[in-house]
């Protein structure tokens, strides 16, 4: 039985992560950077593309949000959200092994990889995905 439910969380997590290039709405927040420097002690990453579903949607506001509310006076949190599709953010794509919408919490060497929490909880459970950003960050403050 745990098989099956294993099964069945992968394939739905494949094909809401191929339905994100079906949206062309763009959020106004958007940036380009040709290089961020990593000026906090711990650096939360939202990588998107130019087009974008809900949930992707959804995963950068609830991601903004929590940074905003919880960590808004914390000079050692910041919160980048990039277009990997632009070429000027090519490298940093790279450094990150990006290649598809990603929220990634990075403190130095040390990285940790929320996509898939993202995913499942952006729409549907979005005090859940906060509790996990904060659980994060906070790991590493």
């Amino acid at each position: 039985m745990k098989r099956i439910a294993l099964v069945l969380s992968i394939a739905s997590m494949a094909m809401i992560m191929m339905s994100c290039g079906g949206s062309t709405e763009k959020k106004s927040t958007e940036t380009t950077k040709v290089e961020v420097a990593e000026t906090a002690k711990v650096m939360v990453y939202y990588f998107h593309s130019k087009q974008r579903c809900k949930t992707c949607l959804a995963i950068q506001d609830v991601a903004a949000q929590t940074i905003a509310e919880n960590f808004a006076n914390n000079a050692d949190v910041k919160f980048v959200e990039l277009d990997y599709t632009e070429s000027a953010n090519e490298a940093i794509a790279d450094k990150f092994e990006v290649a598809g919408s990603s929220l990634i919490v990075v403190s130095g060497d040390t990285q940790k990889n929320l996509t898939s929490e993202a995913f499942a909880n952006a729409l549907r459970g979005p005090e859940i995905l906060k509790e996990i950003i904060i659980t994060e960050v906070n790991k590493h403050l």
